[in-house]
């Protein structure tokens, strides 16, 4: 039994009391009086792989590697650690501390978070993905604590954060382009590169230079991420880097 009317055992959270004593009334006797422990645990499980696997289905369908299936047993679990911490251990109600086993949590899913993201120069991926993987264990564990209307909440948020601000995010990437030039590795070009770039007003928020093999040639990648310039001047700028420069590739993204 998960909830003990003891007064040595704190209430944690109403709704899970209130769901326990409704079920526990045993309808005048139509089902077994212990069956409310149950059903909270069952409600609790339940939530929390429902939230988790609607933000883990919006990650698959967007082709990411961390969706459904990751984002769903990570929310389970999280929500299964929390139901055991708060009442698995009815024997040792002195010493108990829920916050132990959600704090270990908090800093597993970091790692699995962390193996989300991919750094390739100045492109970072995995940065959102990593935070659903975040906010699926909160979910969990707020499920688990019995905390359901915060975690709905919290779920609404984030599933429309998702979705809506996908497209602000869209948006603000278009404003910073990336520009991507491969030269000769005997043709150093950065700063002509941003003399270039000053003369269209592009500003230049970072750059990043790597050794690379072009065709069996030594080559050096350049990549530039511009700061809030029009599509425009960034076309304009690409056009005298092609004359100017000859580079072996040039490629702008967003």
């Amino acid at each position: 039994m998960f909830l003990d009317s003891s007064p040595s055992v704190p209430t944690w959270n109403t709704w899970d009391t209130t769901i326990v004593n409704f079920f526990n009334s045993g309808f005048n006797g139509a089902i077994p009086a212990e069956w409310g422990n149950l059903i909270l645990t069952i409600l609790s499980l339940g939530l929390g792989a429902l939230f988790s696997g609607f933000i883990g289905f919006e990650r698959e369908y967007k082709g990411h590697d961390a969706g459904l299936r990751t984002h769903l047993l990570v929310g389970v679990g999280s929500d299964l650690i929390m139901i055991v911490s708060i009442y698995g251990f009815g024997n040792w109600v002195g010493s108990r501390d829920p916050s132990r086993l959600a704090a270990q949590v908090v800093t597993g899913v970091g790692f699995l978070g962390a193996g989300a993201i991919l750094n390739n120069g100045l492109d970072v991926k995995g940065l959102t993905t990593a935070a659903t993987i975040w906010v699926s264990m909160a979910l969990g564990l707020a499920c688990g604590s019995g905390n359901f209307v915060l975690a709905t909440l919290s779920f609404l948020l984030a599933f429309v954060s998702l979705i809506v601000l996908h497209s602000v995010d869209k948006w603000i990437a278009g404003k910073n382009p990336c520009v991507m030039i491969i030269l000769p590795s005997d043709k150093p070009s950065l700063k002509e590169i941003i003399m270039i770039a000053a003369r269209y007003n592009i500003s230049i928020r970072d750059t990043y230079t790597e050794l690379v093999s072009y065709q069996e040639n030594s080559a050096i990648r350049i990549t530039l991420r511009c700061a809030l310039a029009s599509k425009e001047s960034v076309t304009s700028f690409t056009d005298e880097l092609r004359f100017t420069l000859k580079p072996l590739e040039l490629k702008v993204t967003a």
